[in-house]
């Protein structure tokens, strides 16, 4: 009876370790696939291998790192949760996992899996990466900076993803670290000369820095890789009428992006700006009504439209419009500026006085000014 005993046992032992051969088999094949790039073969042999031996973490982690290659992201998560259970403190883990949370629209859970993944390994470059990307995403610029940086300190190999250096210039930029954007945003456009938000960022970075040349050279740039894209134009007319103070000139390039995009916004605006600074108030209503038209929040746009009324003498739809402003943005220094001229050129000192006591609260530099007038009713 014993030896019957012993010979079972002996049969379910060679059983188990045969199954785990063939299960380290089946990985191994799998992996061979893998690295061919033949990644739907190489699930179904992960998924043998599991068959065989249910907690095989590796085999578990490498299906989910297939199904993320796959852009299979729900898949991918569920291989990974289970991974993460028999390998929680291994970083590849988190990594994937965050990844394909990132992917699939978890971003709070992506963050936590890509921190979990630095904590076991603090110079894991590509966790970094994706951790700033997600920041950039979020429109968290200092942290997606932070993020970059440890990346590009992190890196073993030269990073040649002009993606990576677009953002990163760009996030420079949104910081007013203009100097510091132009040398991952040239990098970018070294690596990939024909993206147009390179060329739009590099643009944007020489105006800041007063350097006009280099912004139009750079805005042109940009559109001769996509001529029918508006936002060139509009640089260079934004270039023209904030810094050369150049109206007709910034208008010949608004008129262009008009001519690309009708209607379009900023274009309008600018137009609308422009000829009121030639007091062509009537010629800019038009302009500004269609800049608020296409977005209602255009808070610079409704003061332009209440300043055009304004000087028009369309005095209460005027008023109502620069209300308007400051119902979007209460400190709105202009919106209360062109209210008090008004109310001035109406002889209302009540309400005039009542705009540059606002004003007061925040500190306005038009007070001073302001004040002569309404004392003078």
């Amino acid at each position: 009876m014993k030896k019957i005993s012993f010979l079972l046992a002996g049969i379910i032992v060679a059983g188990m370790t045969l199954q785990a051969q063939d299960a380290t088999t089946l990985l191994n094949e799998g992996l061979t696939l893998k690295n061919q790039k033949k990644v739907v073969e190489a699930i179904d042999k992960f998924k043998k291998a599991l068959a065989l031996k249910p907690d095989y973490t590796e085999a578990m982690y490498e299906m989910g790192w297939c199904h993320n290659d796959l852009k299979e992201y729900t898949s991918a998560i569920a291989s990974l949760r289970k991974a993460r259970v028999g390998w929680p403190t291994i970083p590849k883990v988190h990594f994937e996992l965050g990844y394909a949370f990132d992917k699939n629209g978890n971003t709070d859970s992506a963050i936590a899996s890509l921190q979990k993944c630095l904590q076991y390994k603090t110079d894991y470059s590509l966790a970094w990466k994706q951790l700033g990307t997600i920041y950039y995403t979020r429109d968290k610029i200092e942290d997606a900076l932070l993020c970059y940086n440890n990346y590009e300190r992190a890196a073993k190999d030269s990073i040649k993803d002009y993606l990576y250096f677009y953002r990163k210039g760009f996030c420079y930029n949104a910081a007013k670290k203009y100097d510091s954007a132009l040398v991952p945003l040239n990098r970018s456009s070294q690596l990939k000369a024909d993206y147009l938000n390179t060329w739009l960022e590099l643009g944007f970075a020489y105006s800041r820095l007063k350097k006009l040349d280099e912004s139009i050279t750079y805005y042109k740039k940009a559109i001769t890789v996509d001529p029918k894209s508006h936002v060139g134009y509009n640089g260079i007319g934004e270039v023209y009428r904030d810094y050369k103070k150049e109206m007709n000139e910034a208008m010949t390039w608004y008129l262009k992006a008009l001519e690309v995009k009708p209607k379009e916004r900023k274009a309008c605006f600018g137009m609308g700006y422009c000829l009121n600074s030639q007091q062509k108030y009537a010629d800019a209503i038009p302009y500004l009504r269609t800049a608020i038209a296409e977005e209602a929040t255009y808070t610079a746009a409704w003061v332009e439209l209440g300043y055009s009324l304004f000087k028009t003498g369309a005095y209460t739809e005027a008023e109502e419009k620069l209300k308007q402003a400051l119902l979007l943005n209460s400190k709105n220094e202009n919106a209360r500026y062109y209210l008090v001229l008004m109310y001035v050129a109406q002889k209302n000192k009540a309400r005039a006085q009542e705009q540059v006591d606002e004003l007061k609260k925040n500190g306005s530099k038009y007070v001073t000014e302001l004040q002569t007038k309404v004392s003078a009713l």
